[in-house]
Formats: structure tokens, C-alpha cells, sequence
């Protein structure tokens, strides 16, 4: 988007609740960004001078990461049980 970049990332749920620090990837390559706990699925990060070079110039634009939840397709036995915990405490 000019001289902005837009990036999805996609990431377990545990790193949604818990938070952490990922490595999401730019132009100048993987760049470590700490993610909040309770983070919203959705939620979009700013890094400011990380976008594309502006031709003519030194001026760069931005990245902008949007963070997306991971759904398994497929579950063990155990984790389908702490999912069907959560969701009775969630009620």
C-alpha cells in the first residue's frame, strides 16, 4: 500500500492468552515484537520505518502486522478436554 506494507500473522491460541515474544518477518528480515497476553485475535501492530523505501528519498513507510488465531483441525484427546473446560467456565 505505497510504501507500506501489510503482513498477516498467524499464531496459536496459548500465544494469544499468554503473550510472549514472536518473530514476525519484515523487509531487513525476522524482526522480534512481544505480544501482549489477552491480546484480541485481530489486533494490528505498527512498525514504523519498516515498510519499503520511498523512491527518490530516504523515507520509509511502515509494516503494519495483522494477528490472526490459529484453529487446530485436529485435536487429542487431552486438548479437546482442557477446550471443553475452558468453554464450561467461559458459560
Amino acid at each position: 500500500d505505497g510504501d507500506d506494507i501489510h503482513v498477516r500473522v498467524t499464531l496459536p491460541f496459548s500465544t494469544f492468552v499468554l503473550g510472549g515474544q514472536i518473530e514476525v518477518p519484515t523487509v531487513e528480515g525476522n524482526l522480534k515484537v512481544k505480544l501482549r497476553k489477552g491480546t484480541p485475535g485481530g489486533t494490528m501492530m505498527r512498525l514504523r520505518g519498516k515498510g519499503a523505501s520511498h523512491l527518490g528519498g530516504r523515507r520509509k513507510g511502515d509494516q503494519y502486522i495483522k494477528f490472526q488465531v490459529m484453529v487446530p483441525q485436529k485435536l487429542t484427546k487431552e486438548q479437546k478436554k482442557v477446550v471443553e473446560r475452558m468453554k464450561r467456565k467461559e458459560l
